[in-house]
């Protein structure tokens, strides 16, 4: 009997041994966000370094686990070989809920097995020992490639932000070169990404691409010049609207100095690369005369770029003291949060702190000290967080999403009714039926059989109650500029489970970002505590981010948000404005009818009417005058149109001129359309026209597998098209 102990003794402590090793083959590095900054429930960059200690190539696959929001959490895998003695890095872009307490980082092999488990803290009760760091919906974030130079790391004290939603800060994210994100995803919780002159062969072909697609989604490129030439083969030099020069000594002339905040008393020459537009982009771009050709701004698909043509070190110590000043106007400008017009209006009369392309933030100064915690109206290190218009706007989507008769409560008859039922029969009817029958004793099997009676039948009451097909109702923006490959698509996914079971999607491209998405109340505290109990399994590979296993639980709905780049737009437009008549000529390339739209300019607009599929029509009409922001909150402004979008207290958004389909208008300017829905309105300033449409009764945009389902699916389309004056 001893000896049978001391046996299963050592086996216990060799297969502990086996675990222990198997935890310690591989060294692993963790790292999230900006330098750590972050917005809650948007995507997040990842960084992750991969070490092993085997002695042969392994096979595997890494995996991140967090709770995205109240109600998913989002499981990312990626597929990796790994070689002895080299550490891997591998990036990844995921969500991560505000609060989050932990992620859980796991490695397994091509089989399966899991080789490496490990659950990371996030959110430590300590704040300077957070993982994660919270960027506000009024704070403005910068993410930096390159060289701090020129007092760029020192915004954060010099400078803070202002919007209508209240004072925020400026924060300053740096990354390597080697860590910068692979896909677009990676920058979309920045407002702002300064490439200053970072070492472009340290750069791969990918991440360049990454920043270009982001760019044309809505994003804020501001991109500074110096000691390493843009290569000639690089996709940020086709897709910035500037020609670059060589480089030139040049004199930096008074205006610009002024304009820039620096000491204009005092010459000063630079080593530049001069800059001059671009041909047939005159209305999409713009450098200003005083300037010399040494800063420039301009569209590229929905977003903006800044180029400044050397090296702000240059200017010297003389100068260090304006740097923030310097800095603020270039970036200012950059994003688009200074101008005033129909457009866009200054930030400080901007309905709900939604500006024309920097949603109605403004970067200012603060007298060169350190911006205290009053000053920033919050602490911060706050445990609450206000959720965004983007995020307000998603919640009137999905009350659309979740409009099913299965999901409505029960009336409460059903239940009067049932109870009642239940109590006659095990009272006066039970007791009239056994006296009768001479067998009162039997009451207690009676009643037990009646009890059990009425649980199954309520069990199954309920499903049929309940009872309906399983269905897909889905809302998709497709948003695109004319005579371009520029085209993006988002779409807000339900999808309601009449059982429990393993559900998976088909159709999907490559280039599709998948996520959870939910309902959110307008403050959220740290210390809620949400369970993310819905698990959405996503692999990521190859720019996108899919769906492998989709859990859905008995008479619920799972809400899902997608974002891709549509290889076409569904129809083509072509607009004329002349004396202030309209002339619209669309062509329908797709199997739906078009049911109804609207072409929208400056401070005009006009409606338009129906086209049938794979056809074209054309509509002259008389243009009205509108204005997309209303003067005082929550009324329209002049001219025809209906209310603005309701997104939540105190937070009108821009108007439309006519409502399409009620609630799901709101999709313009929720998570996934907002930079682009604001990049548009600040086009239309530059002479271009939008035209929206909505289709009847499209297809859904993709399928779920050996399922028998409806579709209820509101699919918009909006183009930006040059004006024939």
């Amino acid at each position: 009997m001893v000896r049978v102990l001391i046996a299963t003794v050592c086996v216990l402590m060799w297969a502990s041994g086996v675990q222990a090793a198997g935890e310690i083959e591989f060294n692993v590095d963790f790292a999230c966000g900006w330098d750590g900054y972050y917005r809650p429930m948007e995507w997040t960059p990842v960084e992750v370094g991969i070490g092993s200690e085997l002695k042969e190539p392994f096979a595997g696959s890494f995996s991140l686990s967090a709770r995205q929001d109240g109600l998913n959490t989002l499981n990312v895998t990626q597929s990796f070989v790994l070689m002895p003695d080299v550490s891997l890095p591998i990036s990844l872009v995921t969500k991560f809920a505000f609060g989050a307490a932990d992620c859980d980082l796991v490695i397994r092999d091509d089989r399966g097995r899991t080789r490496w488990h490990y659950s990371r803290t996030m959110w430590d009760f300590s704040p300077q020992e957070r993982l994660l760091r919270v960027v506000q919906e009024q704070d403005l974030l910068i993410g930096l490639v390159g060289s701090g130079q020129f007092g760029l790391m020192r915004l954060p004290k010099e400078t803070a932000c202002t919007s209508s939603r209240g004072a925020g800060q400026v924060y300053v994210g740096p990354k390597l070169a080697r860590a910068v994100p692979w896909d677009w995803t990676g920058f979309a919780g920045l407002d702002l990404l300064i490439l200053c002159d970072p070492d472009w062969s340290l750069l791969k072909h990918q991440q360049v691409k990454a920043i270009c697609e982001w760019i044309s989604n809505g994003g804020a490129v501001l991109l500074v010049l110096g000691r390493h030439p843009l290569p000639q083969d690089n996709p940020l030099r086709d897709a910035i609207p500037f020609r670059i020069g060589e480089p030139t000594q040049v004199e930096i002339p008074p205006l610009a100095m002024d304009r820039w905040g620096l000491d204009s008393s005092r010459s000063q020459t630079v080593t530049a690369w001069p800059l001059s537009l671009k041909p047939l982009v005159s209305i999409w771009g713009r450098i200003e005369s005083e300037t010399a050709s040494l800063y420039g701004t301009g569209h590229v698909g929905f977003g903006r770029i800044g180029a400044l043509a050397f090296e702000p070190a240059q200017l010297g110590d003389t100068q260090a003291g304006r740097a923030a000043a310097f800095w603020t106007r270039l970036i200012a400008a950059c994003i688009g949060d200074g101008s005033s017009s129909s457009a866009g209006p200054s930030p400080s009369n901007l309905p709900g702190g939604v500006g024309a392309a920097g949603r109605g933030r403004t970067i200012i100064l603060t007298g060169g000290s350190a911006q205290s915690e009053e000053s920033a109206g919050r602490n911060p290190y706050d445990n609450r967080l206000r959720i965004g218009v983007a995020q307000n706007a998603a919640n009137q989507v999905m009350n659309y999403l979740f409009e099913l008769r299965q999901m409505q409560p029960l009336s409460i008859w059903w239940i009067i009714l049932t109870l009642t039922a239940l109590a006659v029969l095990l009272g006066p009817v039970d007791y009239w039926v056994l006296r009768r029958l001479d067998r009162q004793p039997l009451t207690w099997l009676t009643s037990t059989a009646w009890i059990a009676v009425f649980t199954v039948g309520a069990y199954y009451g309920v499903q049929w109650l309940r009872a309906g097909s399983m269905e897909l109702r889905a809302v998709t923006v497709v948003d695109g500029i004319a005579d371009s490959n520029c085209a993006w698509a988002t779409c807000y996914a339900g999808i309601f489970a009449p059982r429990s079971e393993d559900y998976r999607l088909e159709g999907l491209t490559p280039s599709q970002w998948w996520s959870g998405i939910a309902p959110m109340q307008e403050e959220i505290w740290a210390q809620q505590r949400e369970s993310g109990v819905r698990q959405i399994h996503c692999r990521q590979a190859d720019g996108g981010n899919l769906p492998v296993s989709l859990p859905i639980s008995i008479w619920t709905v799972q809400s899902l948000l997608c974002e891709w780049m549509p290889k076409e737009m569904p129809f083509t437009a072509t607009v004329e404005h002349k004396s202030g008549d309209v002339t619209v000529e669309i062509r329908n390339v797709s199997n739906s009818p078009i049911r109804l739209g609207y072409v929208l300019f400056k401070d005009t607009c006009a409606d338009l009417g129906p086209v049938g599929p794979h056809s074209t029509k054309r509509f002259t009409t008389r243009a009205r005058p509108f204005q997309i922001w209303s003067s005082q909150s929550g009324l329209p402004g002049p001219g025809h149109g209906g209310q603005p979008p309701n997104i939540g207290p105190g937070m009108e958004l821009p108007r439309m001129p006519v409502s399409l389909t009620g609630v799901t208008d709101n999709a313009f300017f929720a998570q996934g359309c907002l930079d682009r829905t604001l990049g548009m309105y600040s086009c239309l300033d530059s002479g271009a026209a939008m035209v929206c449409v909505v289709f009847q009764d499209p297809p859904a945009p993709f399928a779920i597998k050996n399922r028998s389902y409806a579709v209820n699916h509101i699919q918009f389309a909006r183009q930006l098209v040059p004006v024939d004056h």
